[in-house]
C-alpha cells in the first residue's frame, strides 16, 4: 500500500488551493461486518476491524456499476480514485468475536455443474461496530458530487456478509491520529491493533479485478503493515473489546 494512502491523510494543502476536498462518508452495519486481511488462509480468516483503502475504492467502482449498468463507468471511476488518499476511522468501540462456520462451495470446475455443492469449514474474524465507521477519500473537486453521490450508494464492503448503509457525506478532513499509520514509520511511544492493509496503486488495472480472468499481476495491489487507533481492554478466547485511543 503506498504510504499517501492512509500515512498522512490530514493536510489541507491542495483542499485549501480548491483543487482538492476531503469527503467523509459514515455508514452503519445492521449486523457484523468481517473483512479478511490481505494474504491469510481463507480456512482461518484473521480479521481487520476496517476495510483497506482497496476495498473502499472498489466499492465505489462496484457502485457505480450496479446504478449505471455500464462497465465502461466503472473503469472510469477506478481510474478516477485508484490513487487517491483514503483513512478510514473505526467507531469508539468494536467488538471483534471468533466464530466456526460451515459453507457450502460450488464444486471444482472439472466437477460440472451438475456435481453437489462441498462442505468447507473454518474459522472467521467477526467485528460489532458501536457507532458509524467513517471513511475519509480526498478527491478532485470537480469529482466531488459524483464521488458523493457514489459513497452514498455503496452497501457493501467486500463480502456480501458486511452490507451497510451510508448516513451522511460531508466535507470534512480527517484527524491523523485517528487515521491507520505505517508501522515503520511510528516511535515507540505509539501503538494499537496491527493489521495488513492494501491499496491500489499507480499502475493497478481494471481489468485485474475481473473474477472471470484478472490476475493478481494487473489488480498490483500495494500491501503494507499498519496500526489502528485500537487498544483491547477486555479479552477472552475467542473475542476482544477493543476502544479507539483517546487523541
Amino acid at each position: 500500500m503506498s504510504r499517501r494512502s492512509q500515512s498522512q491523510p490530514s493536510p489541507l494543502t491542495k483542499s485549501q488551493t480548491g483543487l482538492m476536498v476531503w469527503l467523509r462518508a459514515d455508514y452503519e452495519f445492521p449486523s457484523t461486518f468481517s473483512y479478511r486481511m490481505p494474504d491469510v488462509s481463507a480456512q482461518f480468516a484473521v480479521g481487520s476491524p476496517i476495510p483497506s483503502p482497496a476495498t473502499v475504492k472498489l466499492a465505489l467502482v462496484d457502485t457505480a456499476i450496479r446504478w449505471s449498468g455500464n462497465v465502461a463507468e466503472g473503469r472510469r471511476i477506478f481510474d478516477l480514485v485508484k490513487a487517491l488518499r483514503v483513512c478510514v476511522v473505526p467507531p469508539p468501540r468494536v467488538v471483534r468475536f471468533r466464530a466456526f462456520i460451515k459453507r457450502l462451495k460450488p464444486p471444482h470446475s472439472s466437477a460440472g455443474a451438475s456435481a453437489p455443492t462441498v462442505e468447507s469449514t473454518g474459522v472467521r474474524d467477526y467485528f460489532l461496530l458501536e457507532g458509524p465507521l467513517s471513511v475519509y477519500i480526498e478527491v478532485p473537486r470537480a469529482h466531488a458530487g459524483k464521488i458523493r453521490e457514489l459513497l452514498l450508494r455503496i452497501r457493501r464492503f467486500g463480502t456480501s456478509d458486511s452490507l451497510c448503509w451510508c448516513t451522511g457525506v460531508n466535507e470534512e478532513a480527517p484527524d491523523n491520529r485517528l487515521c491507520p499509520q505505517v508501522l515503520a514509520n511510528l516511535t515507540p511511544t505509539q501503538y494499537g491493533l496491527v493489521v495488513r492493509l492494501s491499496d491500489l496503486s499507480a499502475s493497478s488495472q481494471f481489468d485485474g479485478f475481473n473474477p472471470f480472468g484478472g490476475t493478481a499481476r494487473q489488480a498490483n495491489l500495494e500491501k503494507q503493515v499498519y496500526v489502528l487507533p485500537l487498544t483491547v481492554k477486555r479479552s477472552g478466547e475467542t473475542w476482544a473489546i477493543l476502544e479507539r485511543n483517546r487523541t
